[in-house]
């Protein structure tokens, strides 16, 4: 009785959301299952997901369904909040969903690129309609870029968790409590407090510098403005370096127009899949095969990873299964 009269006291609507073909959205759920810098924070059943997220001062939760198909992609989400909805707060609620699972981006141009591309065809075809799941907000993949370095992820998670736990937004639906990273001027304004959530005078020096540097900048600007400019942005922030920038860049901003950097670990997948060697090809060679990809390059390179990580995790079970 308890929970459903919490439940009932919550304000919700619904809305739908119309993905760019193709869009296998069985694939976001898989990622969202298994990615570790989120574990616990939100719940995925079969073709569903919910997850709380900071927008505009309020607590929101959204529970996400598939109601299309690949090429005719459709979502219905229903949102929950304790506050009234207004259209602002509704659209800021449609488009983060739709910015936080990539549904605009256009993969059929991708595509049509990597159809001259017989190396990488077997991760199109194994990968067919999966777009980047990026963090819930550019904000929160930027502490958490600053937390994750040079330490172990279950003490950078359980930094993150302090902050949440402390100074983000609380919501209960249908029986369960879903949590989310704060707002970079809720977190600004608690910096006093940081060291007790992040035992880390450093760390919680560079989380105070981010949080006050994207208190003060509009989401939208560093979606739209030229790459380069926003990369210097993140890099004037103090904790943040290129590393750090390229991260946000990709995985907060969807910025996959430019390669950024490129890892050894792209590099190995590179040597891989291009030249069924095990030793990783030059920075050169590497960028040199993207360029063909023009603005798609960074979709390229994340088709690669996750193809060689699967293809790598699949070669292990047969030499188990063998032996």
């Amino acid at each position: 009785m308890i929970l459903g009269a919490v439940f009932l006291s919550l304000y919700s609507f619904e809305s739908t959301l119309k993905p760019v073909a193709p869009f296998d959205f069985s694939k976001s759920l898989e990622f969202l299952s298994d990615f570790s810098p989120t574990q616990n924070e939100q719940e995925v059943k079969s073709g569903t997901f919910t997850k709380a997220v900071q927008t505009k001062g309020i607590t929101v939760a959204f529970e996400v369904a598939d109601k299309g198909t690949i090429e005719n992609p459709k979502l219905q989400f229903t949102a929950y909040s304790e506050a009234k909805f207004t259209d602002e707060i509704k659209e800021s609620v449609a488009d983060r969903i739709s910015f936080f699972l990539s549904l605009q981006d256009n993969l059929k141009e991708f595509y049509e690129i990597a159809k001259k591309d017989e190396c990488l065809q077997p991760a199109i075809k194994q990968f067919y309609g999966h777009k980047q799941v990026k963090f819930l907000t550019p904000f929160e993949i930027a502490c958490w870029a600053v937390l994750n370095q040079r330490i172990p992820m279950s003490v950078a998670r359980k930094m993150k968790e302090n902050i949440v736990k402390k100074v983000g937004g609380q919501i209960k639906v249908k029986g369960l409590d879903y949590y989310s990273f704060p707002e970079p001027s809720d977190l600004a304004a608690a910096s006093a407090e940081l060291p007790e959530m992040v035992p880390n005078k450093r760390k919680a020096e560079y989380i105070s510098s981010v949080a006050e540097a994207f208190s003060k900048v509009d989401e939208q600007w560093l979606r739209m403005v030229p790459y380069d400019e926003v990369h210097d942005w993140l890099t004037d922030i103090k904790g943040i370096g290129d590393w750090s920038a390229n991260f946000v860049m990709i995985r907060g901003l969807g910025r996959m127009e430019e390669l950024s950097n490129v890892e050894p670990q792209l590099a190995l997948d590179v040597a891989k899949i291009y030249a069924g060697k095990t030793e990783q090809m030059s920075n050169e060679e590497v960028c040199r095969i993207a360029e063909k990809y023009g603005k798609w390059k960074g979709y390229w390179a994340y088709y690669l990873r996750i193809y060689a990580e699967f293809t790598y995790v699949f070669d292990k079970g047969k030499e188990h299964l063998m032996k």
